[in-house]
């Protein structure tokens, strides 16, 4: 088996962090969901992807979720924030799901011009949207400039969104996304996936979620992913089976 590169946490200070979960998902079930995702790669016949978990992209858990999920839920609409490798996935799965539209959102022009060629569909829309200032919550935040507003209805109420960007921050990061969430989402059948959870500033954030979910009575469940990356997901009550089941 040939292992992902993992970034071993090397102070004191983020090593007092990591809960005996994250540690287990560091350097044992990263592993696990390796072998997983590969052989689910296998049996869909997409190991032409090429998709190489290194680095700061996605690991191993992300990846394994996500195949998964679009494997045995088939979601017909789909938010990326950030792309990247999760995004051949998606990609690939738009390509043989007739009924699934998705729509990725990426600040970065030079990364944008060096894949957007991969990405070409009617049912795919890879978009290169720069970051402009936006209050929330009394905050100043930097945010894409995509306005969800004037969007088709049909294609507001995503299924699944995968919070992957824009880059962190050390404090209320990626905090645009709590201004829109409520109202791009199915509220009845949805999956949210926010990467990087373990740091401070995306678990401000994600605090921030949660207090809009029940200040609306929201019925969802929370689950989390340890790999060499944390990740949190919220779902609608109809998704409990798949997440028991992961």
């Amino acid at each position: 088996m040939n292992f992902p590169h993992v970034i071993v946490p090397h102070s004191k200070t983020c090593l007092n962090r990591l809960s005996p979960n994250m540690l287990y998902g560091l350097f044992v079930k990263e592993f696990i969901y390796q072998a997983k995702f590969r052989k689910l790669l296998t049996q869909k016949n997409w190991t032409d992807l090429k998709i190489e978990p290194r680095g700061y992209a996605a690991n191993c858990s992300l990846l394994y979720f996500l195949i998964k999920f679009l494997d045995e839920k088939k979601p017909n609409k789909v938010l990326e924030l950030g792309s990247g490798q999760t995004t051949k996935l998606l990609f690939r799965y738009v390509k043989e799901n007739s009924n699934s539209y998705v729509l990725v959102l990426e600040d970065n022009i030079e990364w944008f011009n060096n894949i957007k060629r991969n990405f070409i569909s009617e049912r795919f829309s890879y978009l290169h949207k720069p970051l402009e200032e936006l209050e929330v919550n009394d905050r100043m935040c930097n945010w894409y400039s995509y306005d969800f507003a004037n969007i088709n209805q049909q294609e507001k109420k995503f299924n699944l969104v995968l919070i992957d960007g824009p880059k962190g921050i050390r404090r209320f990061s990626r905090l645009g996304i709590t201004k829109f969430l409520l109202e791009i989402i199915d509220q009845n059948n949805f999956v949210i996936i926010f990467d990087d959870s373990s740091r401070k500033g995306e678990e401000d954030t994600i605090k921030i979620l949660l207090e809009k979910f029940d200040s609306i009575g929201l019925d969802y469940i929370k689950f989390n992913l340890y790999g060499s990356k944390k990740q949190t997901c919220f779902a609608s009550n109809n998704h409990q089976i798949f997440f028991d089941n992961l």
